[in-house]
């Protein structure tokens, strides 16, 4: 018999092992995979971005759907506890720009020791390559777990935490299991979807634009997701990333999870891109005729170095079909509109994501109604 059970041990897993030994309980902690902690070993890509400074009410804003749900866990634990919490495992912590706090060392790896090594020195037993099949439920209580196997193996105790994770990178070992283990005990379940992902788009191929696009960063340019009656849906300002076929960033995965619901039911979507952000559209225009008048023995590529970098150019060229080759000074009223209209407005159909694989977070799951807030227990299952 055990005080506790944890279900999973990530970095959940691992730090309410920790609170819970710290309080004398006697916890089992299992994990499926063969290691512990392997998507925290490669968050913040490989750096472990901690938490932020930003104050509760700012911080919430970056919280999905529902942030006021989290509030009551955030008041009770936030910044400066996660900052003491791994500086009395003996992890120094520092600030970087936006307030983003991260290991001094600047190593996952070293994260997940401190905890792990924590965890070893107390009265957790910790069991690897075992999978949970089914929560033990009698007369709407928790009373154990049972693991897969030849033989099942049944683990008691009054109180489970489950922390399987969501669907994303699955390779760490996210594949669902939470949500089906709840689920089978009587849970609604919001249909699950990638969230802070990149997206596809229509049309799209950077090999065929030019391979130089792949892995291509724009700062400074505002992003729109629109319907296809035009209408806006949301708009973030900031940094993207080409890709193969499609694009990334910052500002693309905060877009994605404000769409995904829209993406899952069929809906045409399209991202509207603004590379000049600082000019009116008259301004680039009247820009764009000038450069075109004083540099009009210059072909169009060599004109077009102006407004954007190379990598663009090819991409402005494939998106208007405009000939690169030709003299600045024979560009008509219609193809100086053309690229214009790329610069200020570039489109592309959205007609996908990257998926679980490259998904950061995970939407859905257990609805939130079935949840007490402030202690984060089942309505439905006591323990």
């Amino acid at each position: 018999m055990y005080d506790l059970i944890i279900i999973g041990a990530g970095a959940s897993g691992l730090i309410s092992a920790i609170v819970a030994t710290r309080q004398g309980q006697r916890v089992l902690l299992i994990e499926k995979m063969s290691q512990a902690g392997r998507k925290l070993r490669i968050t913040g890509k490989g750096r472990c971005n901690l938490t932020n400074t930003l104050p509760l009410k700012d911080f919430l804003k970056h919280c999905g759907s529902e942030p006021r749900f989290l509030y009551p866990s955030f008041n009770k634990f936030f910044t400066k506890d996660v900052v003491t919490f791994f500086g009395d495992l003996g992890v120094k912590t520092v600030e970087e720009r936006g307030g983003r706090i991260f290991p001094q060392s600047g190593k996952a790896q070293d994260v997940f020791l401190a905890m792990i090594n924590e965890l070893e020195d107390s009265d957790c037993r910790i069991l690897k390559d075992t999978e949970v099949t089914k929560l033990i439920v009698e007369e709407g209580k928790i009373v154990g777990v049972q693991t897969k196997g030849y033989k099942p193996q049944i683990f008691k105790s009054p109180k489970v935490i489950l922390a399987a994770g969501g669907e994303s990178y699955p390779l760490t070992g996210s594949q669902g299991d939470g949500v089906r283990l709840a689920k089978e005990v009587g849970h609604n379940i919001i249909p699950t979807l990638p969230s802070l992902v990149g997206l596809k788009l229509k049309h799209y191929n950077g090999e065929r634009i030019d391979p130089s696009i792949i892995g291509f960063g724009v700062r400074n340019v505002n992003a729109t997701i629109t319907l296809e009656s035009g209408k806006k849906v949301c708009q973030e300002f900031g940094e993207l990333t080409f890709r193969e076929n499609g694009v990334e960033g910052p500002i693309i995965i905060t877009l994605s999870r404000q769409i995904a619901r829209l993406l899952s039911q069929g809906e045409r979507l399209f991202l509207n891109i603004d590379f000049k952000t600082a000019l009116s559209e008259q301004e680039l225009d009247e820009k764009l005729l000038s450069e075109l008048n004083i540099r009009g023995k210059e072909d169009l590529r060599s004109v077009l170095r102006a407004f954007l970098p190379h990598e663009l150019i090819y991409l402005a060229i494939y998106q208007t079909a405009l000939d690169p080759r030709k003299k600045a000074s024979f560009v008509t009223s219609q193809e100086r509109k053309e690229i214009l209209a790329f610069l200020k407005h570039c489109q592309f159909e959205i007609i996908g994501d990257f998926g679980f694989e490259q998904a950061i977070v995970t939407q859905g799951g257990v609805d939130l109604k079935e949840i007490n807030q402030k202690t984060l227990e089942s309505k439905l299952i006591k323990g």
